[in-house]
């Protein structure tokens, strides 16, 4: 019967080693994908950031004035050719 009882205590001792090797190397695991998504959300701030200056610059009425008098001085060159 002590047979059994050492063997049943070997056996969860293994398991519990095993357990914590999986436990430790999916923290790493999850360190480095924490750093990567850091890293994503980081490239992802600075793309808003550009767009909403695009969006001032494509918005603003001064710039789409400026746009129609250098469409008018593009014809106006085209037609004296």
């Amino acid at each position: 019967m002590e047979f059994f009882k050492y063997a049943t205590l070997i056996v969860f001792i293994i398991m519990g080693a095993e357990v914590w090797k999986y436990h430790i190397k999916n923290k790493k695991a999850n360190n480095q994908q924490d750093d990567e998504l850091k890293q994503k959300l980081d490239r992802l701030e600075q793309l808003e950031k550009r767009i909403q200056a695009l969006e001032k610059i494509v918005t603003d009425p001064s710039e789409t004035l400026r746009r129609e008098f250098d469409n008018l001085k593009t014809a106006d060159s085209s037609h004296k050719n």
